[in-house]
């Protein structure tokens, strides 16, 4: 099969190639629409793919495909659909964008802070125009990738997103596609990479687009959502394409640096090499082509190796991996809740697994799922595990508590804040929890009343609040941490060893690569209660600083400081629901030099 775009192509010269795959189609017709429309035949190909070449196309023009004489029809892979779910599709032109300025090359998975926004939700302008006006934001925080909740063209005006009907689409009610580029380049031109949250598991029927569906849809898989999508029954080597060229136009069109691909679990797929397999090689073989670096990240809830492993060990050669079983953890040991899937994470012993190994569960039973989730020796690096400790499913809507500093309260929320950017993982900050925002993330809809979805839009003003200032205050001496110490800056889970030193008390340790002995270590009291612990004792012997207390003053807290040095052989006392960050002193390494001598 000649692997080739799908939908319309534009070039330079105005010449436009269009391209739709209907293998149970007779007769394929294409209409254009100019100053009056016409239309032609189109040129069957190998392996149900049709073909033409017009000339004297322009952006904007719109164009239907009509199959076996039957209603015209939107094109399946339509980059554009600003009048929502037509009969038509428009033309864009990518050479028409000035890039000027990017040279923005992408970034390793390693590197990575992500920050995760929707877009209607993000600023008062509900488009990609506001998340522009709020990158100086981003930056000075000490964000370096923006991750997009998805801005495919999807079913009605408003929603979550993941509701897709048009994958190749820019959703129209965020802004063009000229705009979604803009916000790349500015992205970049302020060093922050983009990614973008893409469903590729799952596609909703609209009845404009019910001839081009036989071959999409698997006749032996369901999805929770219906159907599932062909991916190795007969003409899915069509499907598997439509889906290749769909992420490669992302990656080339809008230059974005990587996609999320939620729900991966539900691409079914039993052919010699799996669609992720697949996938992933043709887009490294892209990023080599272009001198980029671009990321593919897994969202599955089962656990699975298998996505991030290379080829040569039987994965699919994944980026990173999407770590559920770290947020249901740390949200069951914070809130306290037992509700859904969070009753698997009730043992304690839980949050620590989750904290040592990346998962909670290692190959034993869950409650929920009632399933083996996971295998036993799972150990990955500490960079194929994205964590988060504020996450949303559907599962979670209409619960006006979503956040944990509305859960839980102000020290929780600072708790979790710790627990996730001091991980040797790599970390996620949902939209807002920096400044402790309070608004809920619904799950919503069209058929939500306008105050029901308003109330989840982030209140920007709760940043100029005591509280917000001292919570974004928090945050940000985190991600200047993480950024310059080399241990925590390392996301190497191998050096970290976990242990709870008491009830609801938490240790980390960790331990440099370079063995330059720049030791950090992090003490977390999950409790409510204050508490007092010989850290020390957990600890090799030295100075051990304090370079951060959660429950102090700076940070809205009320409890007293702590010592600026750990003292040896007494007890701390950590406030409850906090934590506190130890760095290994270069003073010893001198106090021993001059001894010796």
């Amino acid at each position: 099969m000649n692997k080739k775009y799908f939908g319309a192509r534009l070039q330079e010269d105005g010449k436009c190639s269009f391209r739709i795959f209907a293998p149970l189609a007779q007769d394929v017709k294409i209409k254009v629409q100019r100053q009056q429309e016409f239309i032609e035949e189109m040129i069957p190909a190998k392996y149900g793919f049709y073909e033409t070449t017009l000339e004297k196309i322009s952006s904007g023009d719109q164009y239907s495909f009509v199959l076996d004489n039957g209603l015209n029809m939107p094109d399946p892979a339509s980059q554009w659909q600003p009048i929502g779910q037509s009969n038509y599709s428009t033309i864009v032109n990518h050479h028409l964008f000035d890039w000027k300025g990017d040279i923005f090359s992408g970034m390793p998975m390693s590197e990575m802070i992500i920050y995760e926004a929707h877009v209607a939700l993000f600023s008062p302008e509900k488009n990609f125009k506001g998340i522009i006006s709020r990158l100086r934001h981003l930056k000075e925080l000490g964000i370096n990738t923006l991750q997009l909740m998805p801005v495919a063209q999807f079913s009605g005006f408003r929603g979550w997103g993941y509701d897709t009907v048009y994958p190749y689409a820019v959703h129209s009610p965020y802004g063009t596609p000229e705009e979604l580029k803009e916000l790349v380049r500015q992205c970049h031109l302020n060093e922050i990479a983009v990614i973008l949250d893409v469903s590729f598991g799952s596609i909703i029927p609209v009845d404009s687009l019910a001839p081009s569906y036989p071959p999409f849809f698997s006749s032996k898989h369901n999805a929770p959502k219906g159907r599932a999508l062909n991916f190795d029954e007969k003409y899915s080597y069509g499907v598997r394409e439509f889906y290749i060229q769909c992420a490669l136009s992302w990656l080339r069109d809008y230059r974005v640096d990587g996609l999320r691909i939620k729900d991966t679990d539900h691409i079914f797929d039993q052919t010699p090499v799996h669609f992720l397999e697949e996938l992933s090689a043709r887009i490294k073989d892209f990023a080599k082509e272009n001198n980029r670096t671009c990321v593919l990240i897994n969202g599955d809830k089962r656990n699975s190796l298998r996505p991030v492993l290379s080829p040569e060990e039987g994965g699919y050669g994944l980026d990173a991996l999407y770590n559920e079983d770290f947020y249901c953890a740390l949200q069951s040991r914070v809130t306290g809740s037992c509700d859904g899937p969070l009753k698997d994470y009730s043992d304690p012993a839980r949050m620590v697994s989750a904290m040592q190994y990346g998962f909670a569960y290692r190959g034993e039973i869950s409650d929920h799922y009632l399933r083996l989730q996971g295998r036993n020796k799972s150990e990955l690096s500490g960079c194929k595990f994205i964590v988060y400790s504020q996450g949303h499913e559907e599962s979670d809507a209409h619960d006006s508590k979503c956040r944990i500093i509305e859960k839980s309260g102000f020290e929780a929320a600072k708790l979790s804040a710790g627990a996730t950017l001091l991980s040797p993982y790599i970390p996620i900050i949902f939209m807002g929890d920096e400044y402790g925002e309070t608004a809920p993330f619904n799950f919503f809809t069209d058929e939500d009343c306008d105050a029901s979805v308003s109330k989840c839009h982030l209140n920007w003003q709760n940043i100029k609040s005591d509280q917000g200032q001292a919570m974004l205050r928090l945050y940000r001496k985190l991600l200047k941490v993480r950024k310059e110490h080399p241990t925590i800056h390392e996301p190497c889970r191998s050096r970290c060893q976990v242990q709870e030193i008491a009830p609801g008390v938490i240790l980390i340790f960790r331990n440099p690569t370079s063995g330059d002995r720049k030791y950090a270590a992090v003490v977390f009291n999950f409790g409510k209660e204050k508490t007092e612990c010989k850290v020390a004792e957990y600890l090799p012997d030295g100075v051990w600083t304090t370079e951060l207390y959660s429950a102090e003053k700076t940070f809205a807290g009320t409890a007293s400081p702590l010592p600026g040095i750990l003292p040896q052989n007494e007890a701390i006392q950590l406030a409850g629901q906090s934590f506190a960050l130890f760095l290994y002193s270069e003073l010893n390494v001198r106090t021993e030099n001059i001894a010796l001598e």
